[in-house]
């Protein structure tokens, strides 16, 4: 089960009670941060994928590359030749839904609305998960 908590310094981390968690954590924490639009992307690509609206989606940030694939999401850390995670698409939009959450307490008033209509807007599509966000 990973949390979400807020570092010694306001910014966001993550806690794990088991090992093979961590790099959906770190990935969340450290490439995604707190930008609710690639948040966003990252949910929308998982349920479509998991739906099969798509074959497969990627993604490529400051140390990690994530690969959403029917058979899960997989992640590979650019910096470090031996830490990846691999998570069924359920068990990981769970987690991206719970970091949303997170962000969403600790963001202004609004800020999951307008980040979300930004979303939909940019992509002139409703996104896939709204209803659970």
């Amino acid at each position: 089960m990973i949390s979400f908590v807020n570092s010694v310094h306001g910014a966001p981390d993550y806690r794990f009670t088991d090992e093979s968690e961590t790099a959906l954590g770190a990935f969340l924490v450290g490439d995604v941060q707190t930008g609710g639009d690639w948040l966003l992307d990252m949910l929308a690509w998982a349920e479509d994928v998991r739906a099969g609206r798509s074959p497969a989606e990627d993604w490529s940030g400051n140390s990690w590359v994530a690969e959403v694939r029917p058979d899960g999401l997989h992640l590979f850390d650019t910096l470090s030749d031996d830490w990846e995670g691999h998570y069924a698409l359920p068990g990981a939009i769970e987690v991206m839904l719970r970091y949303w959450a997170f962000l969403a307490d600790h963001s202004s008033a609004g800020w999951k609305q307008r980040e979300l209509a930004k979303w939909e807007a940019k992509r002139s599509r409703p996104h896939p998960l709204r209803s659970a966000l």
